[in-house]
């Protein structure tokens, strides 16, 4: 009888959290379609005639020095590299996201007319993914995917660091950004999954952000600012084209508001049938 009243129990918790995913997806969908909306709205303006506000640029990364990536050691603006580890809960196994690592510099886009710092920290990234990595102590050397034949840009490394190092530099990085013994617990038994992805000099990338004057300007070229803004929070940087992220966003936030709408309703029905008060 427990054992029944323990399943019972967790199937109700379970309809519950499906509950929650889905009106968090449902929201979420929601506002992917208000940033595709933004997007619509907001056409795209040559660099030397921008104005303050939320703007839409399309432009060359450039600029010195670069920075190398943690994973591959390749020459970039800026990275952006996920971090998940292993779970084990009974007889499952699967991979959970942990933390997201992101660090660079200032840079500047440049178009035909002229040219924009962009400070690209709390920006929404769709950029060229270099390297999925598992990292363990104690292993060989981690396996990174290589980058697709984008022509004369450079090339990641053949190989990404020793494996050892890249498992350091997954656990540091996790104590940093979410504090000492997060995790599951396992310590130097912690699996990593690291995923990378970077912006890349001499790349071409579409940015949406808002304008904004520089206060410490180095030349005529850095007074504006290409940041997240204030009141319109939009912010995303991609290396797709402006007609591609326009249908990415709009058939996401599809998927999103129909999946979460079905995945609410259908785990609400269950439970109140469950306990007899659907009608």
């Amino acid at each position: 009888m427990s054992s029944d009243s323990d399943a019972s129990v967790k199937m109700d918790c379970l309809l519950i959290a499906g509950v929650g995913v889905g009106l968090g997806c449902f929201y979420q969908g929601f506002r992917t379609f208000r940033e595709y909306r933004v997007l619509m709205d907001t056409p795209e303006t040559p660099i030397r005639s921008l104005a303050m506000g939320l703007v839409e640029i399309h432009g060359k990364a450039t600029g010195n020095p670069v920075i190398p990536s943690p994973v591959t050691h390749t020459p970039c603006h800026f990275y952006m590299v996920n971090i998940e580890h292993w779970i084990k809960s009974g007889n499952n196994s699967y991979w959970s996201h942990l933390a997201t690592d992101m660090a660079g510099i200032k840079f500047h886009v440049a178009d035909s007319t002229g040219k924009v710092l962009v400070y690209a920290h709390e920006a929404e990234f769709d950029i060229t993914q270099t390297a999925v990595v598992e990292a363990r102590p104690g292993s060989g050397g981690g396996v990174g995917r290589p980058l697709p034949d984008l022509g004369a840009s450079p090339r990641v490394a053949s190989s990404p660091l020793p494996n050892s190092d890249l498992w350091y530099y997954a656990s540091g990085a996790v104590a940093r950004l979410k504090g000492a013994g997060s995790g599951s617990g396992k310590g130097a038994e912690e699996r990593y999954r690291l995923t990378e992805s970077l912006i890349f000099p001499e790349h071409w990338y579409d940015i949406t952000g808002t304008c904004v004057e520089n206060s410490a300007p180095g030349d005529e070229h850095d007074r504006n600012m290409i940041v997240k803004g204030t009141n319109e929070p939009t912010f995303l940087i991609t290396w797709r084209s402006e007609k591609e992220i326009r249908k990415t966003l709009r058939h996401r936030s599809a998927k999103q508001i129909v999946g979460g709408a079905i995945l609410a309703v259908a785990c609400l029905g269950i439970f109140l049938a469950k306990h007899g008060w659907l009608f």
